[in-house]
């Protein structure tokens, strides 16, 4: 049985499968409910079914076939659709193997893939009584396969400044977002000790020094050049990959408990940013009270980052710098005055190397 809504990918599977020893098309449908009408009539043994059929939104049609009549899935899907989440749902469904369907072709060119679909709707009969996990521990096993030999999606970020202060903090943040460049290539994340509530307005503030888009961290907000994300009061903020990419990052929060027991924590957030796959950190700590920030700049020292610390001078308060500068992992002492420089260069510097990197 073929499920597709495109007339013409209909005839060209069936053609491929007709062709196939040991396999017989038992009919089509184009939509969810046709399907489900047709499986209840004919009994075949195999779905060919594809993710974008209609009527099927939320796997709907998935579900009632798997507690109306269920039959064993071969799911055709687009590479940018599949993910490790949907292979787990779709598997718990009834979908017994995945075939990624050919881009970049107003129809698909099916006959590029005929020995994959022969093979995987043959091979479905003989993996019925299969384990669960044994099956999607395969399927797994496909999708890393094919993920590998795809080109990796752009990162919508190549560099990611955090900075972190407490007592102070808000006016040195002000100054440097005042002097940064317009157009900086980079991803700011800010975390200043303030609670809940005080964050909304500071980000409100900071905007109208910079043209850089500012934002009030929240869940799912997507790291991008030229935006500066401000932790909300009393909250842990942290960063994450974006449906499992690791090219991308998002905003995210944390219920984990720092050490040091502020919030937002600067460790968390710096340790979050230095663990992930973004290609440059850079980590700046400024004037303010205690220790927070120091674990996490020592995390962006050892996975080859960037840390800069404000010098005593130009510090309301010298203990989170201090501790950095005492701790040995701060690769630049400044003032106030020269941190919106530096950002700026180092941005544009990193720009250049990869711009050059990609002609070669």
């Amino acid at each position: 049985m073929i499920a597709d809504q495109s007339s013409h990918s209909r005839l060209v599977l069936e053609s491929i499968l007709n062709d196939a020893e040991g396999i017989c098309v038992a009919g089509f449908a184009a939509d969810g409910d046709e399907l489900l009408k047709s499986l209840k009539e004919q009994e075949p043994h195999v779905i060919l079914v594809n993710y974008d059929l209609p009527k099927n939104n939320r796997l709907f049609t998935f579900k009632r076939i798997f507690s109306e009549i269920p039959t064993p899935i071969v799911l055709m899907v687009k590479r940018e659709q599949l993910t490790l989440d949907l292979i787990q749902e779709t598997t718990a469904l009834g979908v017994f193997a995945v075939v990624l369907k050919p881009e970049n072709k107003k129809y698909p060119d099916y006959r590029s893939i005929a020995l994959e679909l022969v093979t995987k709707v043959k091979a479905v009969r003989q993996t019925i009584n299969w384990d669960v996990q044994q099956m999607l521990a395969q399927l797994q096993q496909e999708v890393e396969t094919a993920k590998n030999k795809a080109e990796l999606p752009a990162p919508m970020v190549d560099t990611v400044i955090v900075i972190g202060a407490s007592t102070g903090g808000t006016q040195a943040i002000e100054h440097i977002v005042k002097h940064l460049a317009d157009d900086l290539q980079a991803s700011i994340l800010v975390a200043v000790h303030l609670p809940a509530g005080f964050t909304k307005s500071l980000a409100e503030r900071l905007q109208g020094y910079t043209r850089l888009t500012v934002k009030e961290g929240r869940q799912g907000l997507l790291l991008k050049p030229n935006k500066l994300i401000v932790a909300p009061g009393g909250r842990n903020m942290v960063i994450q990959p974006v449906m499992g990419n690791a090219a991308n990052y998002k905003i995210s929060f944390s219920e984990e408990i720092a050490q040091t027991y502020d919030k937002p924590s600067v460790d968390l957030l710096m340790q979050s940013v230095a663990n992930s796959n973004v290609k440059q950190v850079l980590g700046i700590i400024l004037t303010g009270m205690g220790k927070d920030g120091t674990i996490g700049a020592t995390t962006i020292h050892k996975r080859g980052g960037v840390v800069v610390a404000q010098d005593e001078a130009s510090s309301a308060i010298f203990g989170m710098a201090k501790s950095v500068i005492d701790s040995g992992i701060s690769h630049h002492v400044l003032p106030l005055s020269e941190i919106p420089h530096f950002i700026n260069s180092y941005v544009a510097s990193q720009n250049t190397v990869s711009v050059a990197d990609d002609t070669l």
